[in-house]
């Protein structure tokens, strides 16, 4: 078979070249009909088209008005404008005045509009973003069209068209909350001052008074929030994998530059949505009600997550989707609840959705087509619009009570147009109607009150002691918007920050926030001493703590100003900073920190912060007698990190160290030998080289990295003499190259070329490779030694060496160009023509297969898992790739694994770092502050470098995505690859479902000794904490099963051979809880922290129950392999939220 020399699989989704579509000869069919043949509903449900091209054209988003007439604005100009265009987007109005589900009126309101991203009804009008702008358009004449115009708000970003001001929405205190990208840089002048977002979040404003704020920062692209019925906010991002994101006041979320911390989504894995709606009402089926609504673009569906709040957190699980397509060009980017109770769809309808990776002027772009579509459950009866406008009082009031959370907020905006004095009679008398067990009532009236302008904060105030936490963290949002304009109670809020309930104390950190008081921090973490601080809380202290740095930093330089040693050290470790580190070191010896947990908090922030006296302390932890190994590796790293970072030591005997270089387990002595090489400790040469010597790869490889950092004439002899040595393993050759490499390229060179022609195995070739990428001057040196005669190679290896040294950010033409000449091998063709590609494109179609193209891309050496995740499961480098096969043409694909740095997809560049020392380091940004750079190499190695130490940063033209990983494939099997991802995402067996399988596993690498131990202790012997057993990542495939044939192969009794996987269980309450083994069952044994799970013997599945209390328990599945072990699953079962798989 003839074997395809194409390029490069591991970024594949951040590599979508310019020219991409090109071979998207078939575009879908337009007619209407087609497209609704192509819906999948769930029971019960119908759609329906609501409106349709020519009467509206491109739809961007959409909104309804108090007089259930749906607002659109749509843009046939996007993606931009061209030169000499006129600015011709519009904004309609739709209107069903014979409730039929059909829009039979259609009007447009203005035709002048320049790419117009979001639209808001109210105060009269309507409020539209329209590029930089807030602009607010009314019809004075009622002819039904625009005749006054005003900037309401100016100076948002325009970088980026997709990025621009978005996602207008009205809350139920008549907020406008508005969302912008990460792309944009807006600096907003308003009656309170600039105000500035520079990267992505989202906004509140008051029309009516002009201030304007920033409530959270971050996410990518955030097309999507809404507010629950308790008020509280969450946000999807149409360019991040989260799912769905709770956020809060000062919440930071993924790429808000400057960031040194941020949080991440509920759903981890899932696709990237455009849009967001939380589902109310009576036409809904009750259990839809409260569930949310999240279109996912890409995939063509809209999926729907269920939330389960579970103390001050969520537990968001997805469930089955509203709605889902055949069709290619289906482009769900907005979903609203609409006046009747049925489910509206802004479809932007498009073949093409890729913004900055295809031309803007790409002839295949739809410009003209859009439709709303409309989705109703018949057997259930509609809502009867109700009056609003103009409603009188009392009837104006009872609909903040609706069911109907869309006639809810239209209430309240209509509300923020009448007199505080029309309206407050009516509110109160229904306030003072309520009673203890209508809190949600009386949230409902606080917000009326807010939306007309006239706040109750009494009524707010006693809110914060009602028996639900939700009605108490409601109120206590209530009270953030003017906290600090008026008194604010502060009994209230001592009472709240000790309150059981963790989003309640996240709330009033929030509004301590925003007070003038000298003491906020210190009454801020008393929030520490309640039970169930979660990430959540702990973000809003962490924040606090930073933000009044200068109330309580002064004051800590002399004494604890907290209650308690822990609250000073939160502080400290917020700001990074060594303050009050005496007290910490004072309970640390006297034993006040009890947990583990604290104990290894502790002594992390001791090593980044400590001097030398403190680090003295940290080293005598490590050494004490009966310290648990993993406080030693912390306490060891901390230590490691101090001097590579700060250049600190503890002050003591540093040889003390040698202890662990004689005995204790492997992860203990890598973290002592690195150290040792770090603090120069010549008496730890001798046990380093008899490691580096010795039988075990692992022990070996951390000696190697002690030598490196221990440096020195004699480390050089030492690597040399063991280079040279013919008759040494060739293993410990290789290390010997790569230490002799990063300490002098040009000598290390001398040494490589030999065993680059003697290497057979591509990971040793990439090993060598390595070591001269990460110095400036290393490509060089190996380029010059390689032209020399008689550096003839493999043509495999050097092909390997070539692809490597292409794809480095420290990229060299000499160095391609010598493993060119010394493996003879001809240029690459890294095109398709018009016909090639055509040709390609139809074998996908007519040969390619998705079963055998999965198991090529989960070939070790493809290297795809180890970057690309699929539903969460695999690497973090590269995108997720859950729905790349919903989203991209096939010739998609194909082009972008040829030329991978061509065009390059936002936020997948690679960064560069040269240090003084010469080392470079490439990867991806994972965070940065004034005193580091934190960079994750492709191989999901974080890397830390001192801002102290940096000689340059730069964004390497040179994708991340390595080129020539296909090259090992046949032609057919990369036709059969290219359909496996052509088919990510889509209807059918390769779309990720939301059921809970365990996607991630660790399997037991083959072991000298379990032959004989499986005669003495059985099968139990495999789930035996034994410190020689290596446990290697296994990813499940797509449909959740794991292949038997990629078990490593554990040697039994006899020609016994077993498969043994594993996997971390996260309990979270005490519970019964209960998973689903599926395979074949008499192949299969189950064990729970070593105890055998008795189960069904025979069959294909078998519910196992158990009874744990909350915390982690390992669950191990141990097979026989070849007699018929050919794949299992685990799928976890229950109410969500009570159990998980361990991170």
């Amino acid at each position: 078979m003839k074997r395809i020399i194409l390029f490069g699989l591991l970024l594949l989704a951040g590599a979508l070249t310019a020219s991409a579509q090109r071979g998207l000869k078939e575009i879908p069919n337009p007619d209407v009909r087609v497209q609704e043949a192509g819906f999948k509903l769930p029971a019960g449900a119908k759609i329906n088209l609501f409106a349709a091209d020519p009467q509206i054209t491109k739809p961007i988003h959409m909104n309804w008005d108090g007089q259930g007439r749906l607002w659109v604005v749509g843009s046939p100009l996007y993606p931009h404008i061209k030169p000499g265009e006129e600015e011709t987007d519009r904004l309609y109005v739709l209107e069903d005045t014979n409730g039929d589900g059909i829009a039979n009126r259609v009007s447009e309101f203005a035709a002048d509009l320049h790419i117009p991203t979001a639209v808001l009804p109210g105060d009269g009008g309507v409020y539209v973003a329209n590029s930089t702008e807030v602009i607010f358009l009314r019809d004075n004449d009622g002819d039904g069209k625009s005749d006054e115009r005003k900037i309401v708000l100016s100076g948002f970003g325009t970088e980026d068209t997709h990025h621009l001001l978005h996602t207008f929405r009205w809350g139920p205190a008549g907020h406008l909350w508005m969302n912008q990208s990460i792309y944009i840089h807006s600096h907003v002048e308003t009656p309170y001052g600039v105000r500035r977002l520079l990267g992505g979040g989202m906004w509140h404003f008051r029309p009516e008074t002009g201030r304007l704020e920033v409530f959270m920062k971050g996410l990518v692209n955030s097309w999507g929030h809404v507010l629950d019925e308790w008020g509280q906010s969450f946000m999807t991002d149409g360019a991040g994998g989260d799912g769905i994101n709770y956020v809060f006041p000062r919440f930071v979320g993924v790429t808000s530059p400057g960031a040194s911390r941020v949080l991440r989504g509920l759903n981890p894995g899932q696709p990237k949505h455009c849009g967001l709606e939380v589902v109310t009402g009576r036409h809904v089926p009750e259990d839809w009600v409260g569930t949310l609504l999240a279109p996912d673009f890409r995939g063509h569906r809209i999926n729907r997550f269920r939330l389960t709040h579970k103390g001050g957190a969520y537990i968001s699980t997805k469930i089955e989707d509203l709605v889902s397509s055949t069709h290619r060009a289906f482009r769900p980017i907005d979903v609203k609840m609409g006046p009747d109770g049925a489910i509206y769809i802004a479809d932007w309808y498009n073949p093409i959705i890729q913004h900055g990776e295809v031309d803007f002027r790409d002839g295949r772009r739809d410009h003209t087509h859009g439709r709303i579509w409309r989705i109703s459950f018949p057997k259930r009866p509609l809502v009867q619009k109700p009056k609003i406008v103009g409603a009188p009082p009392k009837g104006l009031v009872s609909l903040l009570d609706s069911s109907e959370g869309l006639t809810r907020t239209r209430a309240a905006v209509e509300l923020r147009q009448r007199d505080a004095k029309e309206i407050m009679p009516a509110l109160e008398k229904w306030y003072g109607s309520l009673n203890e067990d209508q809190a949600l009532q009386k949230l409902r009236a606080i917000w009326g009150s807010q939306a007309v302008g006239a706040f109750k904060r009494s009524w707010a105030e006693d809110l914060v002691s009602a028996s639900n936490p939700k009605a108490r963290a409601g109120a206590l949002r209530a009270l953030y918007y003017t906290a600090g304009e008026e008194k604010t109670s502060r009994a209230l809020l001592e009472k709240a920050v000790e309150d059981p309930n963790p989003q309640v104390r996240l709330w009033a950190v929030s509004v301590l926030a925003q007070l003038p008081w000298p003491d906020t921090v210190a009454l801020a973490l008393r929030a520490l001493e309640k039970e169930g601080v979660d990430k959540y809380l702990d973000f809003a202290l962490w924040s606090i703590c930073r933000e009044h740095a200068s109330r309580w930093l002064p004051i800590a330089r002399e004494r604890n100003p907290f209650q308690h040693t822990w609250q000073l050290f939160f502080a400290g470790r917020a700001l990074k900073q060594p303050v009050g580190i005496s007290h910490v070191l004072k309970s640390l010896a006297e034993g006040e920190f009890e947990t583990e947990a604290q104990l290894d908090e502790v002594i992390s922030w001791i090593a980044n912060v400590g001097e030398g006296n403190h680090l003295e302390v940290l080293f005598s932890v490590a050494l004490g007698d009966g310290a648990p190994e993993s406080r030693q590796i912390r306490a060891l790293r901390g230590l490691r990190d101090a001097v590579r970072l700060r250049k600190q030591r503890p002050t003591g005997r540093l040889g003390r160290l040698n202890r662990f270089l004689e005995r204790g387990n492997r992860a203990v002595f890598a973290e002592a030998a690195a150290l040792a090489g770090m603090w120069k400790l010549e008496e730890s040469r001798e046990p380093l080289e008899k490691a580096f010597l010795g039988p075990e790869a692992v022990s070996s490889n951390a000696a190697l990295e002690g030598l490196r950092a221990l440096g020195g004439d004699k480390t050089e002899q030492f690597f040399s003499a063991t280079a040279r040595n013919v008759g040494m393993e060739f293993g410990k050759r290789l290390r010997a190259v790569v230490g002799q490499t990063r300490l002098d390229p040009k000598a290390g060179a001398e040494l490589a070329v030999s065993l680059l022609q003697g290497a057979s195995r591509a990971e040793d070739v990439r090993m060598i490779v390595d070591a001269f990428l990460v110095n400036k001057n290393g490509p060089s040196a190996l380029a010059e030694v390689l032209e020399r005669p008689g550096s003839a190679m493999k043509p495999s290896m050097a092909l390997v060496g070539l692809n490597h040294a292409g794809s480095s950010a420290n990229k060299s033409e000499a160095l391609i160009e010598a493993f060119r000449k010394a493996g003879s091998l001809r240029p690459m063709k890294l095109k398709l023509s018009n016909a090639e590609m055509e040709a390609m494109m139809l074998r996908v179609a007519a040969e390619g297969s998705a079963v055998r193209g999965e198991q090529a891309y989960r070939r070790a050496g493809m290297q795809c898992i180890v970057c690309h995740a699929i539903g969460g499961a695999g690497g973090i480098i590269g995108p997720d790739l859950v729905s790349i096969g919903a989203s991209a043409p096939v010739d998609y694909l194909i082009e972008s694994m040829l030329e991978p740095s061509k065009k390059i997809k936002e936020g997948y560049h690679t960064a560069v770092v040269t240090t003084r020392a010469g080392d470079v380091i490439a990867g991806a940004i994972a965070r940065q502050d004034d005193t580091e750079i934190v960079v994750r190499d492709a191989k999901g190695v974080e890397i830390r470098v001192p801002r102290k130490e940096v000689a340059s940063t730069n964004v390497s033209p040179v994708s991340l995505m390595p080129m020539g990983l296909t090259a090992q494939l046949r032609e057919d099997e990369f036709v059969d690859l290219i359909r496996f991802l052509s088919e990510l995402g889509k209807e059918g067996p390769y779309k990720t479902t939301a059921q809970r399988f365990v996607r991630s596993w660790e399997v037991l690498q083959p072991h000298g000794r379990t032959r004989d131990a499986i005669g003495h202790y059985g099968k139990k012997i495999f789930t035996e904490n034994i410190e020689s057993y290596q446990w290697a990542p296994l990813v499940a495939r797509v449909n959740g099963t794991v292949p038997g044939e990629e078990l490593p192969r554990v040697v039994g009794r006899g020609r016994e051979r077993y498969g043994v996987a594993r996997f971390r269980l996260q309990v979270n309450e005490a519970a019964k809880i209960s998973f689903k083994l599926r395979g074949k069952l008499s192949d299969l044994t189950v064990f729970v922290d070593g105890t055998e799970m008795k189960g069904a013997q025979e069959g294909a599945s078998d519910v196992i129950e158990l009874n744990r209390k909350k915390g982690t328990c390992t669950v191990t599945v141990v097979g026989l392999l070849g007699g018929g072990m050919e794949e299992f699953s685990v799928e976890l079962l229950g109410e969500p939220g009570v159990i998980e798989v361990a991170q």
